[in-house]
Order: structure tokens, then C-alpha cells, then sequence
């Protein structure tokens, strides 16, 4: 009796493994996603899966998030032109975000990384200070203004205590080296002066909710013909590419919502520039 179990477990592990080798096999062979239905009925459903799933979390295979059915790849297949939008999550064993803000910093374009369209917020809790110039809308539950600075900026003053201010610069947009920080930094500091309240905190603190990053490509000349391609992942990150007009530039832009202080995010990008010239900025 014990010899037959013995006999029927090593016939249970042959049939596990050639059913995982069968796996990487007729991946490679077909070289392209598969999902379980493409393997055949050699093996059972539940033998399949499991197979899968140890393939899976050992880093071999990779599964397609948010697809129905399941599809799968091997590894190496990264890379490849037609996995372009996603890349590993070794965190995972799955597929994660494509990295469009390091493929902003890989472009052959001499023009720097810069940032445009931002919107920044800290919290008040009482508006006693605000003076005339400002209109309250009803819809949004708040005050606002626009305050005609170095560069014209949206103060928006919540019911909730939240004040946003939002400036778009989509033309003069701030590089991310020290100019450019500096630039920004001095703006911020014209808003405070601007607001002229006690309360308002050092715009050091405040938060960047939102911002689009984008890199120019050379002045181009003559008439050119618009262009506008979004990319978007399978997490509904995006990026675009896109005719800007007012400077006859290509933009490639990421939008990104960074939720860190301004003091972070400065120190991100200066430690980078001062470790390594050819460092990845992670905001």
C-alpha cells in the first residue's frame, strides 16, 4: 500500500513538471501572450493555474493586468514593441506602469525636463482676510482670484479650508534645474506677499497636487501640420505628443500627481542633479 502512494506522488510531481516545462515551452514556441485556453486540453484547468501561478511568482512568466481572459508572457518579452505600455513590478511578479517619465528623460532632445500647468495647495481655516477683488462661486464653494504676477495665477479659496492656486505657464514652462527652481520658488513667494495674511504658511510646505512635466524638441520651421497622440497604460496613466503652435515645438508631456511638499520635491531634484548627472527624478 505505502509503495503504491509512493509510486502515484512521483507520478503526481513527473506530471506537475512537465506540465510546468509545457508551459515555458509553448510560450516560447508561440511568441506571443497566451492565455489558458491557448495551451490545449493536455493538461486540466486547475494543473494549468497552479503550474502559472509558481511560474509567476518565481519571475518567469508575467500576466497582463486587468485583462479578461488572463494573457501571459514570458519575462524577456518586456521589451518588445507590443508590450511597450507595460514593464515589470518585481515588487509583484506582474505587470506594472510604464515609466513615461523615464522615457521623457531618454529623449534626444537638447531642450531640459521642465514643468507647466501646476497646481499646488495648503490648508487655512478661517478667510477673514480676503479683501475685495475676490468672487464666490456657489457651484465650487469657494472664493477666487486671479493675482497678475510674474506669471498669472488662479487662487482658489475652499469652504473646506483648502486653499489651490494653480498657474499654467504652458508657454514658459520652469526647467527642473536651479534656474528653473529658483523662478518658481520666487513666484510662490509673490503669492504669500501677495495674500498678504499671517496665517498662510511658507510656500515651502505647500503640496504640489498636480503638474504636467514635458520636454520640447527644437524650434521647427515653416508650417507644420498639428499633431496630438495620447499613450495611456493599463493603469490609466497618460502621456501626450502634441503640436504646441504658440512656440512651433513638438511637446512630449506626462501628467503627474506628485502630493509632496515643495521642500521635497526640490530636494528630489537637487540630490539628483549633484549624485548623478544621469539619475532618474522620482516625484
Amino acid at each position: 500500500m505505502r509503495n503504491d502512494k509512493l509510486g502515484d506522488s512521483k507520478q503526481h510531481w513527473k506530471y506537475q513538471q512537465h506540465c510546468s516545462e509545457y508551459i515555458l515551452r509553448t510560450l516560447k514556441t508561440s511568441n506571443y501572450a497566451l492565455t489558458y485556453a491557448d495551451f490545449g486540453k493536455i493538461y486540466s484547468y486547475g494543473t494549468l493555474r497552479n503550474e502559472m501561478n509558481e511560474h509567476v511568482k518565481q519571475g518567469k512568466v508575467l500576466s497582463l493586468p486587468k485583462e479578461w481572459p488572463k494573457r501571459f508572457i514570458l519575462v524577456d518579452w518586456v521589451s518588445r514593441p507590443e508590450y511597450g505600455c507595460v514593464q515589470r513590478n518585481d515588487k509583484r511578479s506582474t505587470v506594472g506602469r510604464f515609466d513615461f517619465l523615464s522615457y521623457l528623460e531618454s529623449l534626444d532632445w537638447t531642450s531640459p525636463l521642465s514643468v507647466h500647468n501646476l497646481k499646488l495647495c495648503f490648508p487655512v481655516y478661517q478667510f477673514r482676510w480676503l479683501g475685495t477683488g475676490w468672487t464666490y462661486y456657489s457651484d465650487s464653494k469657494s472664493y477666487s482670484r486671479v493675482l497678475e504676477l510674474s506669471y498669472p495665477v488662479k487662487v482658489q479659496c475652499f469652504d473646506t479650508g483648502t486653499v489651490l492656486m494653480s498657474v499654467k505657464c504652458s508657454t514658459r514652462p520652469f526647467p527642473l534645474d536651479v534656474n528653473g527652481l529658483l523662478a518658481l520658488s520666487n513666484l510662490l513667494v509673490e503669492v504669500k506677499c501677495a495674500l498678504h495674511a499671517t496665517c498662510i504658511p511658507e510656500p515651502m510646505t505647500w503640496n504640489i497636487v498636480h503638474w504636467h512635466l514635458n520636454r520640447d524638441s527644437e524650434q521647427l520651421m515653416g508650417d507644420c501640420v498639428g499633431v496630438h497622440l495620447t499613450f495611456r497604460d493599463l493603469f490609466d496613466d497618460s502621456a501626450q505628443f502634441y503640436y504646441k503652435r504658440e512656440l512651433n515645438k513638438v511637446r512630449a508631456e506626462v501628467s503627474q500627481s506628485p502630493k509632496r511638499s515643495i521642500q521635497e520635491v526640490f530636494e528630489n531634484i537637487l540630490n539628483r542633479d549633484n549624485a548623478d548627472k544621469g539619475g532618474k527624478l522620482k516625484c
